[in-house]
């Protein structure tokens, strides 16, 4: 059983992360970011994953100077979009549940986020030095997006859930 100040902590922490996602950026590119990417996911909605690297792979094309460098600063910046979308389904999720489920989220999030970075940590130390900090960028990237995406359906469903019946009225006689 976990203890009461450890989910309150960590459900403070959650709440503190996030509200640091949602702080306005005067960032006139993160602007232009958001733009292209709710386009691409409107356009995709089927296949939301197809947007996953959309930014990152514009910017790599459109950068000059040293790729190495274009790559990370391409995909970090392609990341700080899905961290804010992240941030807002996460705030919307954490509005829809109840009290003991929304710390058991907030814990969930905090172990995910220590998933990520060891994950990512790991495979970038498995590649050649000159390529690690691009392959971790990468990484972080996508285990951001793709959780983002999965959050976003899960708010999708619970919304979905909550306007249809789960079995059409019957009239019995």
């Amino acid at each position: 059983m976990i203890p009461i100040r450890t989910l309150a902590l960590a459900a403070a922490i959650f709440a503190a992360a996030q509200a640091q996602a949602q702080a306005p950026r005067p960032n006139p590119v993160l602007a232009a970011d958001r733009m292209q990417m709710a386009t691409c996911l409107r356009q995709s909605a089927s296949a939301t994953g197809s947007c996953i690297g959309l930014i990152a792979v514009t910017c790599v094309r459109a950068a000059t100077g040293d790729r190495r460098d274009a790559e990370i600063g391409c995909a970090r910046r392609e990341e700080a979009v899905w961290r804010e979308r992240l941030g807002i389904v996460g705030q919307a999720l954490m509005r829809a549940i109840d009290g003991g489920t929304r710390g058991q989220f907030a814990s969930l999030q905090i172990a995910w986020e220590g998933y990520v970075a060891q994950k990512c940590a790991f495979y970038g130390s498995a590649q050649p030095p000159a390529r690690v900090a691009g392959m971790q960028a990468g990484c972080e990237l996508r285990e951001v997006a793709n959780r983002s995406l999965e959050l976003e359906r899960m708010v999708g469903q619970q919304r979905g859930a909550a306007r249809r019946p789960s079995s059409p009225p019957q009239i019995i006689r």
